[in-house]
């Protein structure tokens, strides 16, 4: 069995992406090890807690506070930031059997990228002859549990939870129950309290900021990120093979 972490990137004029960190179940603790191994680096040279959520877009943006002290925080420069991706990103690479893939379409839905997605996932587990259990970022329906929540608060969040997985569970149980790869529904998580939705994060925006780079008549051009593609780079072994830079590109519009 694979486990698959899974978030998205894109630009929603243009489409979306979904990034997969395809994790074979026996490997799971020394690559969940070797991004811990990250964690400890960017804490011990800059003061990022391992408890603070990595988030590309607000790292690389200069966006949000990181560090543990305002005197860390003050220093966490922009060079300081793109080294905490390459940081992460280096020691992602060193972990064995990690195969990552990102599944590009010109979907503006993410919903509808996740159903293409899974399509592409069933056969790949076909083809590996293996079974894959998804993680996806989004809603678990409970958090901290602070005290202050009433439990009407607590049903509405479990009930909004449900509502937001729909179409990701909806993709799922669309496939051939006698032949599915795909085992159970998407399960959720937030991306706060999981280390490898956060791990895939900073790979998905890596991934679209080099293919809209490299590709301007499908995302319109624009100036890509350098940081997170340097970054991304540092994990070209543990791309699927035939893929354009750990991208595969499906436009369905053309196979109606």
């Amino acid at each position: 069995m694979h486990l698959v972490y899974v978030d998205d990137s894109g630009d929603s004029k243009y489409g979306t992406t979904l990034t997969a960190l395809l994790i074979p179940d026996h490997a799971w603790n020394t690559v969940l090890a070797q991004w811990l191994q990250g964690r400890r680096e960017i804490h011990r040279e800059f003061g990022v807690p391992k408890t603070r959520e990595l988030h590309a877009n607000e790292l690389y943006k200069g966006r949000g506070k990181y560090c543990e002290t305002p005197e860390q925080s003050e220093e966490f420069s922009t060079s300081k930031r793109a080294a905490t991706g390459r940081i992460m990103l280096s020691w992602l690479a060193k972990a064995e059997d990690l195969s990552i893939v990102t599944i590009a379409t010109p979907e503006r839905s993410t919903a509808n990228t996740y159903a293409i997605f899974v399509e592409w996932l069933d056969a790949w587990a076909e083809r590996e002859k293996t079974t894959v259990m998804i993680f996806y970022d989004g809603q678990q329906g409970y958090g901290h549990d602070d005290g202050t929540r009433s439990v009407e608060e607590a049903q509405a969040e479990w009930d909004e939870a449900l509502r937001s997985a729909t179409p990701y569970r909806d993709a799922h149980r669309a496939l051939d129950i006698t032949r599915r790869r795909i085992v159970e529904d998407v399960v959720m998580q937030d991306s706060k309290f999981n280390q490898l939705i956060q791990a895939a994060d900073l790979v998905a925006y890596g991934a679209y900021q080099l293919h809209a780079q490299n590709h301007p008549e499908l995302w319109g051009s624009k100036k890509a990120e350098p940081n997170s593609i340097k970054a991304y780079l540092r994990l070209k072994n543990a791309w699927v093979t035939d893929t354009d830079n750990g991208v595969l590109w499906i436009d369905e519009r053309k196979n109606p």
